[in-house]
């Protein structure tokens, strides 16, 4: 893993690809699914691209949903309702909306753990179709377009943890240009060892046989 520091001391700095692999481990350490981890490592990618804190914001809803993970199911109507009280988890969220496609067109939901994590889903429901969506919750706005780049973040409630309440639907967007991506993506360093503690848990303990072969278990670690 070619790491570097960044952004002043306490912070590293990953290639996206390595941003994405590792919080997909991290996923898998806390018990998710291969798809859900997979899904999970993407959405963290894509918004460390948009310039989001999505490393640190992953790293806590990880930590604060550790071995479960409320997801949304469908409706008579066929929309998206909640099955209980407890806050869904913003990735299994964005997977059901993805999975929905085209029957989506608005609704809201709530509670929603750390729902910035949902806007990746959106982009790409974007990107597949000719249309701009929206994310809101309380004091909190984002856009993206048809193209399913970010146009708009706006709201002083962006990386909160939990949101009472989201709601999704198309629209005109704001007239403007999409946010540049980046190419990096930058990690403080705690949650840099959180999220390698969490992704350990995957690795198969070390066994007598591999020690006297002189194989001893692999972790992550600073270059």
């Amino acid at each position: 893993m070619g790491l570097s520091h960044g952004r002043g001391a306490g912070v590293i700095a990953l290639s996206l690809g390595e941003a994405e692999a590792l919080a997909r481990k991290a996923a898998r350490g806390t018990g998710r699914s291969w798809g859900m981890a997979e899904e999970f490592g993407r959405a963290v990618r894509w918004l460390e691209g948009a310039g989001c804190p999505a490393m640190a914001l992953g790293a806590e809803l990880l930590a604060r949903t550790d071995g479960l993970a409320h997801a949304p199911v469908q409706g008579a109507d066929g929309g998206l309702v909640h099955p209980g009280t407890d806050p869904l988890c913003p990735i299994a969220l964005g997977a059901a909306l993805s999975d929905l496609r085209s029957a989506v067109g608005a609704g809201r939901i709530g509670p929603v753990l750390a729902p910035l994590l949902v806007v990746p889903h959106l982009a790409h429901l974007a990107g597949t179709g000719a249309r701009a969506w929206c994310l809101t919750w309380p004091e909190t706005e984002v856009w993206v377009t048809p193209g399913g780049a970010v146009l708009s973040m706006t709201g002083a409630r962006l990386i909160d943890p939990l949101a009472p309440m989201v709601t999704w639907a198309t629209g005109t967007a704001p007239k403007g240009a999409p946010l540049a991506r980046r190419d990096r993506a930058h990690c403080p360093l705690g949650v840099f060892d959180q999220l390698n503690q969490l992704a350990a848990r995957t690795y198969a303990p070390e066994t007598e046989a591999r020690r006297r072969s002189g194989a001893g278990e692999t972790t992550p670690g600073r270059d």
